[in-house]
């Protein structure tokens, strides 16, 4: 579930990066590349059903 999650943020953070750039909301636009970042790194963490990435991530 998290990388769902995580796809589902960066698909909002883009969102309000793009609007933000549109209108010229520089605030708008930070908050949305910030969201879209926290979104890649949930999708990154290794998931819990996989136990051999966390070993990949180790090495």
């Amino acid at each position: 579930m998290g990388k769902s999650k995580g796809l589902q943020q960066r698909i909002a953070g883009k969102t309000k990066q793009a609007v933000g750039e549109i209108i010229g909301d520089q605030d708008l636009h930070e908050d949305g590349k910030a969201q879209a970042e926290r979104g890649r790194a949930e999708q990154d963490k290794p998931s819990e059903l996989n136990p051999l990435k966390k070993l990949k991530q180790l090495t």
